[in-house]
């Protein structure tokens, strides 16, 4: 509904000026919009989303609903809700069946405010600050954040200052002002993790206990992106909370506590908790935690927008790139961690050294009569195993032209022969072996000269 420009005053207030005209169901402004969960229509109602519902309405004010409040919006007010003489607020006007309702007045707007209304006798008006408003069967709860906002149950309005919080249930008809919750101190047992592709990871949540608190309220949200919606919402009735199958990225968490009037106190400042991915690039290998790469491969680092990186042992921190890679082709040791702190993540990365030892022989071979064998040894200078699936490609050629063979593999120890006659012409012959790792760098390598028949009896008359 658009904002009503002509409207009758009803009603004085102290400071505030009640002005308005008989209310009717409607629909949010043109200019409201979501930006974050979703909404259901149902009939005259709309419903939060399993994530709730948050709109930016127009004019700038901020509301959060909760996951399956149940809500309606109504025509706009203008109020006089500061000085007689000051010009009048338009205000926004929200009526809400069930659930909760968070509002955000932007810092020095004064030309914008959220009136809140609910099915008994209490309504109330965010003009500043932050403030929320509560339903829940026969309680309906006001509570000012920061900042004053007017409440009013029937006819009587009053102010109510940021920090307390009224509640009119059958057993407090008056809704005598309280003091809200403080918000507990939030701890995270994992604040960094490191996990390997498309790993996930979790970490658990604890806080100081509160007075009077009957549970509390953790919530979950992923930061660093345009929406930062709520993942997941968990009650406790301890101060712990455990989170889980979380893959790479930030997360926030919060936690509130709940009086017995079912009041949400302020939330704690979030603990920032990260995951790191780890992206080993093809043809590398993890070997014993340490990742083993080829000259010029680089590892991958999702989640790493926000940390800090070091090599080895320096004490100098410097933003963490989305990738590393080895320092000159040498072992090297980096670290990660959050600014601010002292807990770190660490990765080993080591060159590949994977080596072939290659053999031909008889090495006084000659053809037609012998049988050439070809051997090649894997080993890894670095002292680290070997997997059983690492491959190599073997060329084998006789005077530089290629000669197909049959390989024959155990465990890192592979095999080949040419029999008599593989070469062609009248010799003599040499015979080369090449060995190459999967990125195609020369690992090892030998030859041999393969005498005639005729050159050998030769050679041993002449001796």
């Amino acid at each position: 509904m658009g904002i009503v420009r002509t409207l009758t005053p009803v009603v004085l207030l102290g400071a505030a000026l009640i002005v308005a005209r008989p209310s009717l169901a409607g629909s949010p402004s043109v200019s409201d919009r979501v930006v974050a969960g979703e909404v259901q229509k149902h009939g005259a109602l709309l419903v939060a989303g399993d994530h709730g519902a948050t709109y930016e309405l127009k004019g700038g004010a901020i509301v959060e609903f909760s996951s399956g409040a149940e809500f309606a919006f109504q025509p706009s007010l203008k109020l006089k809700l500061r000085k007689p003489t000051d010009p009048d607020t338009v205000t926004r006007s929200v009526r809400l069946s069930r659930g909760s309702a968070e509002v955000t007045i932007p810092e020095g707007r004064t030309d914008t405010a959220v009136m809140l209304r609910a099915p008994s006798k209490m309504a109330a008006v965010a003009k500043e600050g932050k403030a929320a408003f509560d339903v829940s069967g026969d309680r309906t709860s006001s509570i000012s954040r920061q900042g004053e906002m007017l409440v009013g149950v029937g006819t009587d309005w009053k102010p109510l200052r940021g920090g307390l919080a009224r509640t009119l249930s059958p057993e407090d008809p008056s809704a005598l002002p309280r003091a809200i919750l403080a918000p507990p101190s939030v701890t995270a047992d994992r604040p960094l993790t490191v996990v390997s592709g498309d790993g996930t990871a979790g970490f658990t949540a604890s806080w100081s206990a509160i007075k009077d608190a009957d549970h509390y309220e953790a919530a979950l949200v992923r930061l660093g992106t345009d929406k930062q919606e709520v993942l997941v919402r968990q009650s406790a009735a301890a101060p712990v909370a455990a989170f889980a199958a979380l893959g790479a990225g930030m997360y926030g968490v919060t936690v509130s506590p709940v009086d017995k009037h079912g009041v949400r106190g302020n939330a704690s400042t979030p603990v920032v908790v990260r995951i790191l991915g780890i992206d080993v690039p093809e043809g590398a290998r993890a070997d014993g935690g340490v990742i083993v790469l080829g000259r010029n491969q680089r590892v991958g680092l999702r989640g790493a927008t926000g940390l800090e990186m070091s090599f080895g042992s320096s004490p100098m921190f410097n933003p963490a790139p989305s990738t590393v890679g080895l320092a000159h082709n040498e072992p090297t040791l980096i670290r990660l961690r959050v600014p601010g702190t002292t807990e770190e993540a660490r990765l080993q990365l080591a060159p590949d050294l994977l080596q072939a030892r290659v053999t031909i022989g008889p090495r006084a071979a000659r053809w037609p009569n012998d049988r050439v064998t070809i051997v090649v040894e894997l080993s890894d200078a670095g002292g680290r195993s070997i997997p059983e699936d690492a491959t190599v490609d073997a060329d084998v050629t006789v005077n530089l032209a290629p000669v197909d063979v049959k390989w024959t593999r155990k465990g890192h120890t592979l095999r080949a022969e040419l029999p008599p006659g593989t070469g062609t012409g009248a010799g003599p012959w040499v015979v080369r072996a090449e060995v190459k790792d999967k990125r195609g760098m020369l690992i090892g390598r030998d030859f041999l000269e393969v005498a005639t028949r005729s050159a050998q009896r030769f050679s041993t008359a002449m001796r």
